[in-house]
């Protein structure tokens, strides 16, 4: 007897589309970190890991837009709008909720901080971005929060990198990795031990595939940080 076709759990529909666009759009003109890799590289890779780990297309979608509130000057209501429908304002709100900060916040800071160290640029990336969005994924439960999943996966694919860009470097080619990010070695290993333990809190229940995933990015750390 032939065996029955496997059916996809979901169908891409006109929202996967729009998302698309409107990230290969906004991204256009952007590039991973010390490369000249496109950044929607990036956004696809995000998006494959939520549905590989058994998102729904509305996260898919998510993953794909990720990035937008904080590297175009689109506001969330305008996002919905621009998705349509009940989905466009789940989708963007998924996408606010993996933010950390705005397009135009972005640029208030950069001049604000224009004289500043980098020693004070680097507390104030901690203490007013990064220490609020790991207290704010700390606190959110799977089940009420879709975007601890597109979240999961964005910080995956970066560790993912990062680990592979470190393997078997030692000494000053170890600190070159480091010199590309904002903040350097001992910030980013806060940031991502914080993740662990925000991705771990007592309120995550997971699916074996988002469990593969959280498995994947704990691995990564690990390999990022090994003392």
């Amino acid at each position: 007897m032939a065996r029955e076709k496997e059916k996809p759990a979901w169908v891409p529909t006109a929202i996967t589309h729009r998302a698309f666009q409107i990230a290969a759009d906004g991204h256009a003109d952007c590039v991973r970190k010390g490369s000249d890799i496109p950044y929607l590289g990036h956004l696809l890779g995000v998006a494959s890991l939520v549905i590989e780990a058994g998102g729904t297309e509305n996260q898919a979608a998510a993953a794909l837009l990720h990035d937008v509130l904080e590297d175009t000057p689109l506001k969330v209501e305008e996002l919905a709008n621009m998705l349509g429908g009940d989905d466009g304002a789940i989708v963007a709100g998924i996408v606010a909720g993996c933010t950390d900060t705005t397009f135009e916040r972005k640029a208030a800071i950069k001049i604000e901080q224009e004289n500043w160290s980098p020693e004070r640029k680097a507390e104030s990336w901690w203490n007013d971005r990064k220490k609020p969005y790991v207290e704010k994924l700390a606190a959110a439960s799977t089940g009420c929060h879709p975007y601890v999943l597109v979240s999961l996966a964005d910080k995956t694919y970066n560790a993912e990198n990062t680990a592979a860009d470190l393997r078997g470097l030692t000494g000053d080619n170890r600190s070159a990795v480091w010199a590309k990010f904002n903040v350097g070695l001992e910030y980013q290993k806060m940031w991502y031990r914080g993740l662990v333990e925000a991705y771990t809190a007592d309120n995550k229940t997971y699916t074996d595939g988002e469990r593969a995933l959280l498995d994947r990015f704990i691995a990564a750390v690990d390999q990022m940080f090994p003392d």
